[in-house]
Order: structure tokens, then C-alpha cells, then sequence
């Protein structure tokens, strides 16, 4: 099957390509991509949803195709975000998913708006990355030295350290060119923002 990506124009002037797929009167899904990713790292999971889901796979700001603003990368804004693509979409409620970084964001999201949420998936998604020190560490040894354009050789390991094998090698080729269109100074707000966030004294706010 092959998904064809539209775009949508939020209320806060970002584009955002996305895919959709299933029957419009199907539970809505919403599941949204890792740092450096893209709707294609759901790509190959969607053939396997039964149509009586509807799908919306998105592609965040800064990332993919997606418009790529100077600011706006914080966990909170990206769940400004999504709330802006329900919106646009018209997506009363919807269960989301976020897979490993954007746990925390999908996490803000249930926190923030939580009559917006259905069900909460987090896939490899910690609470927080604050008590992560080999994290921080790799951020500020590795990610804060990113410059454009990015070393495909730093792309293709950071996408093979954070994929579990086996994947086909086209699907590992493609994660691999969606990471290369991501500028270093994104790569940066997300990973610094992704840091500092913690909302584990909010967690009640989740209904």
C-alpha cells in the first residue's frame, strides 16, 4: 500500500504534511513521530491497522517536510501543536501515541487538554528525560556540536542506535533521508526542550 502525504495549514501558520487512512467513522489515531523522524517511521505499521481505525499520521514542525519555524520545539508546543491539527481536522478526541522522545509530548498533550485524548500510548517513552545523565551527556557532548549541513555518517548511526532490528534496509534508508532534512538547530531545540521537561507532579491532570 502506498500512502500519499497532504499538508495542513494550522491556525498558527505551520504546515504540517500528513497521511491518513481507515474509515472516516473509524476510532481516531494519532500517532506521532520520534525526534529527527517523520510520519514514515509509522509507515510500515499502518499496513496492519484495520480500517475501522482512522489514522492520521503527522510530521511535526521542524521536521520531514514540515515548515521548519526559528522557535517553537518545546514538548509544550508540539502539543500546541497537535491540539491545532485536531482542530484543523475537526478530531473531537482521538487516541495518541508517542513513540520514544515523543512520549513527552503526547504526555503534555493528555496533561493539557485531556477531553482531547481517548487513550494514551506511550511506545519506549520514559516520564521524563531530566534523570537521564547519558542523555544529557550525549546532548551536550554530540548534539549541541551539530552544524548544517549534518554528517551522514552521524545519521545513519543514530538512526541505527535507536531502531530495533531487524528492518528491511529500504525502511532503515528512508529513516535515514528523513533525519538528514531535520537542520542541527532543531535537533538541538528538541533534544535541550526535551530535557528540561518534567510533568510528573501533573500526571493527575490525565483523565
Amino acid at each position: 500500500m502506498t500512502l500519499e502525504a497532504e499538508s495542513i495549514r494550522l491556525a498558527n501558520g505551520v504546515r504540517l504534511p500528513y497521511v491518513e487512512q481507515g474509515d472516516s467513522a473509524g476510532i481516531p489515531l494519532l500517532p506521532v513521530h520520534a525526534i529527527a523522524d517523520s510520519w514514515r517511521s509509522f509507515e510500515r505499521v499502518l499496513t496492519y491497522l484495520p480500517r475501522s481505525i482512522h489514522v492520521y499520521a503527522l510530521t511535526q514542525r521542524g521536521h520531514g517536510d514540515a515548515d521548519r519555524p526559528a522557535e517553537g520545539y518545546r514538548p509544550r508546543d508540539l502539543a500546541e501543536d497537535l491540539l491545532a491539527f485536531m482542530d484543523a481536522l475537526e478530531i473531537e478526541a482521538a487516541v495518541v501515541v508517542g513513540g520514544s522522545s515523543s512520549g513527552v509530548v503526547v504526555q503534555r498533550l493528555a496533561i493539557e487538554h485531556p477531553e482531547r485524548v481517548l487513550g494514551l500510548v506511550l511506545l519506549g517513552s520514559p516520564l521524563t528525560f531530566r534523570d537521564k545523565p547519558r542523555m544529557r551527556e550525549f546532548v551536550e557532548s554530540t548534539i549541541l556540536t551539530l552544524t548544517d549541513p549534518l554528517d551522514p555518517a552521524f545519521v545513519r548511526e543514530f538512526v541505527e542506535s535507536v531502531t530495533a532490528r531487524p528492518v528491511p534496509q529500504d525502511f532503515l534508508d528512508t529513516m535515514i533521508e528523513e533525519n538528514l532534512k531535520v537542520p542541527a538547530r532543531v535537533w538541538q531545540a528538541m533534544f535541550v526542550a526535551m530535557l528540561e521537561d518534567d510533568c510528573a507532579d501533573e500526571l493527575d491532570r490525565i483523565r
